[in-house]
């Protein structure tokens, strides 16, 4: 039998899993990527300022329990991952932050014997008790358990940085199946913020380029158009205005995307609809390259603070990095902390985020500390991205047993990846899993 063909749409780390695992059961693979660099929403930094150094403004943590990303790379030979836990602190304005050592309980005593025996209840649950969930919020949700109110807003703190919203809008169940599902196999304190790549989230993305092939990767080459015709599938691109065919097509790009392509006569109208209303969170990243480390050094792990201004969570990006004095301070803002911030000019923010993990441990700081302490600062704002328009996807209420299944379903000879109809949603984790279910489809799929 001839070699299976396949075209991927999107080389991010879907695109890129899908690619890597067709390529390795010999299959001819044509991987199609809009902009002018893999990787997608991994994206690592590097100031000219301090080249040792490294930042993520995209994709940043692999947990422990993330199997295929620790799978692939240790493959790869990117082994062993950087440990990257990190130590938690909250500033309300007024009173100084504490440590508090990673994996240990954040909230009061009351709240942590609410949420250890809803924990096993929810082990227990099934498909009713889940659909009921997936109809209100995380926040609805956590009140309804008997959270209080500083226990509550102290876990919107936390967990919108899962969500890329506040919790008073995204769905229970999703919520609830990210902190304690069976899959997990444990009950995750960290909340998956356990390791990163050394030297880098985009070396991973390099070394799978490389075993894919260069010459089987074609970038800035927009997809316009798919078609069905004599058992084939076949792939318009704009700019070059030239089509190419192949057995089979895996679409890895966000689902919002999926309304920019000419489907023809017959298109997914469902598919579609579905993607017509699935959110992407708003997160913006700022790093700040500061001359030395001002803030405390946790006992265990990096440092960490959330915050109630604009700057949101704060942590050290450079955790464990060693080579220069100098250390990387990233801003992770959320829904409209993330506009507000990514609005804001970068010249002034440097110090504006300094300022603010220097207030929450009461330093005696002034704008002299500040200006001699920034030294550059690089921006992602996700929602702006012109491809992307969004960090990872949102599941409101109601919405994970109607739009997720609609996403993940096959259109003929074209199936799909993606974060977004991951079980791991919003993670690394969760692009190279629909990655790799794409391709193992393909590869049992009859020519």
């Amino acid at each position: 039998m001839r070699r299976k063909e396949c075209i991927v749409i999107g080389a991010g780390l879907a695109g890129l899993a899908a690619a890597y695992r067709l390529t390795k059961h010999h299959c001819r693979v044509t991987l199609l990527e809009a902009q002018d660099r893999l990787g997608g929403r991994v994206k690592t930094h590097r100031f000219v300022e301090a080249p040792g150094l490294n930042c993520e403004l995209g994709g940043e943590w692999i947990g422990r329990n993330h199997d295929l990303m620790k799978g692939l790379c240790r493959r790869l030979g990117l082994w062993p991952l950087q440990p990257h836990q990190y130590a938690n602190s909250f500033w309300d304005g007024e009173n100084p932050a504490k440590l508090i050592p990673p994996g240990k309980w954040c909230m009061s005593p009351e709240a942590e014997e609410i949420w250890d025996s809803f924990a096993e209840k929810f082990a227990k649950y099934g498909k009713k008790q889940w659909a009921e969930m997936d109809k209100i919020d995380w926040w609805t949700q956590l009140k309804i358990l008997g959270f209080n109110r500083e226990d509550l807003l102290r876990r919107d703190l936390m967990d919108s940085t899962d969500f890329g919203e506040t919790i008073r809008m995204n769905s229970a169940y999703s919520a609830a199946t990210e902190y304690l599902s069976n899959k997990q196999q444990a009950v995750d304190n960290t909340d998956e913020m356990d390791f990163k790549v050394p030297g880098g989230n985009s070396r991973l993305i390099d070394v799978l380029g490389d075993e894919i092939g260069r010459e089987n990767i074609k970038l800035e080459h927009i997809v316009v158009g798919i078609r069905h015709a004599h058992r084939r599938v076949e792939v318009q691109v704009g700019a070059s205005d030239c089509s190419l065919t192949a057995d089979f097509c895996i679409c890895a790009i966000p689902a919002h995307c999926l309304l920019d392509i000419d489907w023809g006569e017959q298109p997914p109208e469902e598919k579609l609809e579905a993607a017509k209303e699935l959110q992407y969170a708003r997160i913006t990243k700022t790093a700040v390259l500061c001359s030395e480390r001002f803030w405390p050094k946790p006992r265990m792990g990096g440092f960490s603070v959330c915050t109630n201004l604009a700057s949101d969570f704060c942590f050290d990006s450079t955790y464990l990095q060693q080579g220069s004095a100098k250390r990387i301070l990233c801003s992770y803002a959320i829904g409209e902390k993330a506009d507000d911030i990514a609005a804001s000019p970068l010249e002034k923010l440097k110090y504006w985020i300094i300022e603010d993990v220097a207030n929450a441990y009461g330093l005696n700081w002034n704008s002299e500390k500040s200006i001699r302490t920034a030294l550059a600062i690089e921006q992602q704002a996700w929602q702006a991205d012109r491809f992307t328009r969004g960090a990872y996807a949102f599941y409101r209420p109601g919405q994970w047993f109607t739009v997720m299944p609609a996403l993940k379903a096959r259109f003929g000879r074209v199936f799909f990846a993606g974060e977004h109809i991951a079980d791991w949603q919003g993670f690394m984790e969760g692009a190279v899993q629909t990655g790799y279910d794409a391709a193992d489809a393909v590869l049992k799929a009859r020519l």
